[in-house]
């Protein structure tokens, strides 16, 4: 295997503007697409739109039911309705992760629905908007917390991939460095 493997973003167009419903089409063309990455492509997110609830499960668990088998899948929500719904169950049955994130206006999750894990630390848009230069926020105590959750997860076999944006503390290449530095109980 590569040593380089890449995470991809699903299409908002399936996501965002048909909201899963009658695009199994495109869902197929991007995923054959994606697959031209081969050994290097990492799981597939869908991220769903923050008005997307936990009422539309019937949608997702169909939309899912259809994608292309071969890639890992993983689906991050954004609405506090799927907070105790059936999610999980349903992730569980087709081998999907769900996205654990770092997002301020959703509660941290830790629950692995797959042989596994994809873990997003999110950021508010509005805190750091632009010049995503370096580190403009200390969230040691955040990335410890998330080191500990990675160890019980690689504790149990777990394959994790875990991606930033440069919301979460305005540069997100030097939040992996930092996480990796905490891992490795550095200070500074």
């Amino acid at each position: 295997m590569s040593a380089f493997v890449t995470g991809v973003q699903n299409s908002q167009e399936i996501t965002h503007e048909k909201n899963l419903i009658g695009c199994k089409e495109a869902a197929d063309n991007f995923v054959r697409t994606m697959q031209g990455l081969e050994d290097r492509l990492g799981p597939l997110l869908l991220q769903l739109p923050p008005g997307f609830t936990a009422e539309r499960l019937e949608v997702l668990d169909a939309f899912l039911s259809e994608l292309p088998v071969g890639p890992q899948y993983a689906v991050e929500v954004r609405h506090k309705s799927w907070l105790g719904s059936e999610l999980p169950g349903v992730l569980r049955e087709r081998g999907v992760a769900l996205t654990l994130v770092d997002y301020p206006r959703m509660p941290r999750l830790e629950e692995a629905t797959a042989d596994f894990v994809y873990i997003r630390w999110l950021g508010d848009r509005r805190e750091f908007p632009s010049g995503h230069t370096h580190l403009k926020k200390d969230r040691d105590e955040d990335l410890r917390w998330w080191s500990e959750l990675v160890d019980r997860f690689l504790g149990e076999g777990k394959a994790v991939f875990a991606y930033a944006n440069n919301h979460y503390q305005n540069h997100s290449p030097s939040t992996v460095e930092r996480f990796l530095e905490v891992r490795r109980g550095e200070r500074g």
